[in-house]
């Protein structure tokens, strides 16, 4: 049993009571995406009766933060409940963004998107944001927590619900991590290494089997009647040549001229791309494609909260400095989420890192 830890359960947004007999949590926040849990506890009635589908746990260790139960197990033989959620984030997975939405500032477009879309959703969307985000995003008829997540990493920000337990009020929230990596500056709090035990299991590895630094895209054919010509594009290091120049080819014909906007008043309608906005648009879809092969250096390791410790020398988004001294490897990571773990009475922390930078 956690003796430790205190998780409290709300049922449309009153509290209904404290889960009891708990063997184990995994319990694991992320600065751009929903996150995740697993719960396992005793299958007594008043568990059965707290963990339902759509309850909302929230843990004080993690202020301002609560999760959404959306899988329930019931283990007769052992008479154990695993429960399995998200954080309240993927309420937004209940909504869908009508129509296409071409998006050249992250931050405020994700508000309004979210915002517009609400359509009685029981969480508040705020009117704006202290920083701007420049992007080139395309959102067309996703839900709006995949939409929020895109458009966070395209504009490299959090975001979050952000949850009141006085009121059980839900607010969506967009943070900014800090950089950390340089010694010497204030906001610098140390480093995770191999030789200061903070971080094992390193492997480094570089692989330009799939790699493009160029992508050739075309875009939607023709049909008979149309008055348009099939446009082509180029993204990425134009001025790459020789062999530094790796192209990659593109079937965009799925991006089409014609697209669905949403009024104001939440109704529906056909559009059609000026060639200006389509080319923008068709430009924006192979940059996502270009995103996912450009990566040629990765590093899994794992990191453990010791001498660097959440919540006082990092927080969600942070980029902090890392040293492999065993293959002479020096980079800086973002941590991208925080896995907080429950069990035989003890609670341990580690950090997930990410978004290497060499």
């Amino acid at each position: 049993m956690c003796n430790a830890l205190k998780l409290i359960v709300y049922h449309n947004a009153e509290r209904a009571g404290l889960v009891e007999n708990i063997t184990s949590l995994q319990w694991k926040p992320a600065f751009c995406n929903a996150g995740e849990f697993k719960l396992v506890c005793a299958a007594t009635a008043e568990n059965r009766a707290l963990l339902v589908p759509d309850a909302l746990l929230y843990n004080p260790d993690t202020p301002g933060q609560a999760a959404l139960v959306l899988a329930v197990e019931a283990d007769g033989n052992a008479c154990k409940l695993t429960v399995r959620g998200k954080f309240s984030l993927c309420r937004l997975t209940a909504r869908v963004a009508r129509g296409t939405y071409a998006v050249t500032e992250a931050a405020s477009a994700l508000l309004r998107i979210c915002r517009e879309n609400l359509r009685g959703l029981a969480v508040e969307i705020p009117q704006g944001v202290g920083f701007t985000a420049p992007c080139s995003e395309t959102i067309a008829w996703q839900d709006c927590c995949t939409a929020a997540v895109q458009l966070a990493k395209a504009g490299g920000f959090g975001v979050r619900m952000r949850f009141d337990p006085a009121s059980a009020t839900e607010t969506l929230e967009l943070t900014q991590g800090k950089n950390r990596s340089a010694p010497g500056t204030e906001l610098y709090n140390g480093y995770f290494s191999t030789r200061m035990q903070n971080l094992t299991g390193a492997v480094y590895t570089e692989d330009t089997s799939n790699y493009a630094n160029v992508i050739l895209c075309g875009g939607e054919p023709p049909a008979e009647g149309d008055s348009f010509t099939r446009y082509f594009c180029e993204v990425g290091d134009l001025a790459a040549t020789g062999n530094a120049r790796r192209e990659l080819w593109v079937d965009g014909s799925s991006v089409t001229h014609r697209h669905t906007v949403q009024s104001t008043d939440g109704t529906t309608a056909e559009a059609v791309y000026s060639e200006a906005e389509y080319q923008t648009v068709l430009q924006n879809y192979a940059r996502a494609a270009l995103t996912a092969h450009m990566s040629t250096r990765e590093l899994k390791c794992t990191a453990a909260d010791t001498t660097m410790r959440y919540g006082e020398d990092y927080n969600l988004g942070d980029r902090v400095p890392l040293r492999i001294e065993e293959l002479g490897l020096a980079a800086t990571a973002q941590v991208t989420a925080v896995c907080l773990i429950y069990e035989n009475g003890v609670r341990t922390r580690n950090p997930v890192l990410d978004n290497f930078i060499f």
